[in-house]
């Protein structure tokens, strides 16, 4: 893509990049934003990518080779403690981040290496990693935590695990990681006023970290942008049926992870709900996770596989979802926790599908009037949301491509650059 007037005259920057992971490595939205963002960059300045990892990257494919060069540091262990030992690691680094113009770290996890550099730093709070152990900002997980203290967090670590009954291999793991993490949050908070930037994904974490001793001045707010691999949005029709209409059943999509803060329990008992008042819907599942039993024994005990009601896939390729999308009448996302973005959001508005959210974190600032939210948790609030949707499906299909305009690739790629020179001219 050819650079507009404006970016054509943006001054070239050398600059040192701290992807999430491993980027080209399956895993979170994060990590495919990483690799979606070098790409862009790369076009626009020299990059300098540091991945310190437990992943192995010899299999990853690196998104892109001019003007980048990789210092790989991966394969780490995990002990004594995995997210100390990538610090250590890049520690190292250090000497080779300071001939940079600018180091821009998309992981949440090297604040405590950016406030060492005496070079202009930017920081994306893409997660609650800085201010909480277990990176959710839940208390006991069922209510927002209103920020970390050394007692308050030693004693939520283990009621949450007891809580989420993941199996007790999996949360003996998750403890020690979550304990192991305190001194983290500590020496982020710490440190917040030693970064020159930072970059949030959403307001309501530029509100969160605001309250909790970052400075707020110094958080913009750039969202993700959509994966255009997922963008069928110029080949679909500008207005369709509403699909009440049709006498097959209405599709819903649900695709993450089945772990307990993505409420997919809740998701099973609005779909129970809808079909005890009469509405044709199926469920399609597109996900794996510590719950997976747990939650085909609610389907059971529901008799919605009885109803033909759900439909489990599994693991789905990510290449594969785009078409996965576009078979759906509605996406749904349940979360329960207040999360930082949430990129499934994207994908759906990307495919041209309306969605119910639960009312928490970013979802209406992402789905604005493409969709309707409800309370999370509720299987009767996601219902009547639901009925609201599709009373007026025409409408939330035709507010999808307004609403996408502002996570266009193009778009939030000048924010990236305005960003990086105002951070190196001001700071350098």
């Amino acid at each position: 893509m050819a650079p507009d007037d404006r970016t054509a005259c943006a001054r070239r920057l050398d600059v040192g990049f701290v992807p999430a992971e491993v980027p080209g490595a399956s895993g979170t939205g994060a990590v495919r934003t990483s690799r979606l963002l070098i790409q862009r960059l790369s076009s626009y300045h020299d990059l300098t990518v540091y991945i310190s990892s437990q992943m192995d990257a010899s299999d990853a494919d690196l998104p892109a080779t001019d003007r980048v060069e990789y210092v790989v540091h991966d394969s780490l262990s995990r002990l004594p403690h995995p997210l100390h030992e990538k610090i250590d690691t890049l520690q190292t680094e250090l000497d080779a981040m300071e001939r940079h113009d600018l180091v821009h770290s998309y992981s949440s996890a090297f604040i405590p290496i950016l406030a060492q550099l005496e070079t202009p730093t930017l920081s994306t709070l893409n997660s609650y990693l800085p201010v909480c152990p277990k990176a959710d900002m839940m208390y006991h997980g069922e209510r927002k935590c209103s920020g970390p203290a050394l007692g308050k967090c030693a004693s939520c670590i283990p009621i949450t695990a007891l809580k989420r009954r993941q199996g007790l291999d999996a949360e003996l793991r998750s403890s020690y990681v979550s304990f192991g993490q305190i001194s983290f949050v500590r020496d982020s908070i710490a440190h917040a006023d030693d970064v020159d930037a930072y970059h949030a994904l959403s307001p309501h974490m530029v509100a969160d970290y605001g309250s909790l001793s970052f400075p707020r001045d110094r958080i913009e707010v750039i969202p993700h942008f959509y994966d255009e691999s997922f963008a069928t949005i110029d080949t679909q029709p500008t207005s369709v049926p509403n699909p009440a209409e049709r006498n097959d059943p209405i599709r819903l999509l649900y695709v993450g992870a089945l772990q307990d803060i993505k409420g997919v329990d809740g998701l099973l008992r609005g779909v129970r709900t809808l079909l005890d008042r009469g509405h044709d819907v199926r469920l399609e599942v597109a996900g794996t996770g510590p719950l997976e039993t747990r939650l085909h024994e609610l389907a059971d005990d529901l008799e919605l596989a009885a109803d033909g009601a759900v439909k489990w896939h599994g693991y789905v390729d990510h290449d594969e979802l785009p078409d996965v999308y576009d078979e759906a009448d509605v996406f749904v996302y349940p979360g329960l926790l207040d999360e930082p973005f949430g990129r499934v959001l994207l994908e759906a508005l990307s495919t041209r599908t309306p969605i119910l959210a639960s009312d928490v974190g970013s979802t209406e600032y992402i789905i604005g009037d493409a969709g309707q939210r409800f309370d999370p948790g509720s299987g009767r609030s996601l219902a009547d949301a639901f009925e609201r949707l599709i009373s007026e499906y025409t409408d939330h299909y035709a507010a999808i491509p307004g609403q996408l305009e502002t996570f266009a690739p193009e778009t939030v790629e000048q924010s990236f650059l305005d960003r990086y020179l105002d951070v190196a001219e001001s700071s350098g």
